[in-house]
């Protein structure tokens, strides 16, 4: 069920709301980060729902503090989703 809602609206993901959704839960990522964050949820939802590793090509494309914090934070969504 969760992922027939994900898929419906991740079309409607856009920097801002990255960006506000990271910045209430601490992470401060710049602009250009968040547009980089959003781009891949966008293009890897589906892998990510199945799979954490698809995760580690994000790595190098922002700083590694918000890298890793990112990637704490979709894990522990996953894990109380589903």
């Amino acid at each position: 069920m969760i992922e027939r809602f994900i898929k419906r609206n991740i079309t409607t993901l856009n920097h801002h709301l990255t960006m506000g959704f990271l910045e209430s839960k601490g992470v401060y990522p710049t602009e250009d980060e968040a547009i980089m964050i959003t781009n891949f949820l966008k293009e890897n939802y589906e892998e990510i729902i199945k799979n954490d590793t698809i995760l580690s090509s994000l790595k190098g494309k922002i700083r590694d503090n918000i890298y890793q914090e990112t990637v704490v934070l979709l894990q522990n969504l996953k894990r109380q989703y589903f």
